[in-house]
């Protein structure tokens, strides 16, 4: 926040929560004195330290994302700020927030390294290593060529209408394997990543998007991997058809042809943290179900 108050505006407030925030120099020494005020607060503690005017703010700019979007809940926050302080049709930036997911494969796991440890096959710990992250998120770079799905729309935010109760929230998507693909894969897990937009509604001359995907270039918020405790084989129709397959859906004996999924996400009683519930269902092509176990992941 401390080099976005940078910016040429008449007057900024830069809120900043780290100590540097308590040495105004930097700004001074830049020939904003009287321009540029920061204050060393949490915005819920804002007025403590400065007296702004409720709804008085013409442009609300903050970096609140964190892993999965959602993680150190900084997104209320915002919205605190937004609520007491923007003025009616003032800008707040980012001004959309989407998340997305899509299933993962072998190679997104850690499982192809301990196969191959310098000629030693170690793949019995990669297989413990690989249980733990059932109930562990991991934060890690996911390669595009990794996905064994399309992506699919979780959740989006617009940040200018948005409740702060809609931060919470559970919601259905559906993942469908590449139609490219000849044959079965296993779906070990799913990944889920995020887009920032700075759109034309606030931004006309230069709408701009962030992205957090594994088909863009890395950014350090990476993505959240959720590994399932059983991958599930998934195949296109076109794989599919034809053949008569038996055994329980979503094993290499019979591929599923889509996996329906169930995610809430909900604010941690632990600082910052947040809570991850995942359902997936594989379907056949024919309608059949199989359910797979409820997981809880804390992030």
């Amino acid at each position: 926040m401390g080099l976005i108050g940078e910016i040429k505006f008449r007057f900024t407030l830069a809120k900043v929560a780290t100590k540097i925030a308590k040495d105004n120099k930097v700004f001074n020494d830049n020939e904003h004195k009287g321009v540029l005020e920061v204050a060393h607060s949490m915005v819920e503690e804002l007025e403590n330290s400065i007296k702004i005017q409720p709804q008085s703010v013409d442009v609300l700019v903050s970096e609140w994302m964190g892993y999965c979007l959602l993680y150190e809940s900084m997104l209320t926050s915002v919205l605190y700020a937004r609520d007491r302080w923007l003025k009616p049709g003032g800008a707040i930036l980012p001004d959309t927030a989407t998340m997305f997911v899509a299933g993962f494969g072998k190679g997104a796991t850690s499982l192809p390294f301990w196969e191959d440890v310098y000629g030693f096959d170690m793949s019995s710990i990669g297989k413990e290593i690989l249980e733990d992250t059932t109930r562990i998120p991991v934060v890690d770079v996911i390669e595009g060529r990794d996905l064994v799905t399309g992506p699919a729309l979780l959740k989006a935010f617009d940040l200018a209408t948005m409740k702060p109760d809609e931060v919470d929230f559970t919601e259905t998507a559906t993942l469908e394997p590449i139609e490219s693909e000849t044959e079965a894969k296993l779906c070990h897990g799913v990944v889920l990543w995020f887009d920032t937009g700075f759109t034309d509604r606030f931004c006309k001359e230069n709408p701009t998007l962030l992205s957090t995907s594994p088909y863009t270039p890395p950014t350090h918020w990476a993505q959240t991997v959720l590994t399932f405790q059983e991958p599930i084989s998934l195949a296109p129709d076109t794989v599919l058809a034809g053949a008569d397959r038996s055994g329980a859906i979503g094993t290499e004996e019979s591929p599923a042809s889509s996996i329906h999924l169930r995610v809430s996400v909900a604010r941690a009683s632990e600082h910052r943290s947040i809570d991850v519930s995942l359902e997936a269902t594989g379907v056949s092509s024919k309608g059949q179900k199989r359910r797979w176990p409820v997981q809880i992941f804390n992030l």
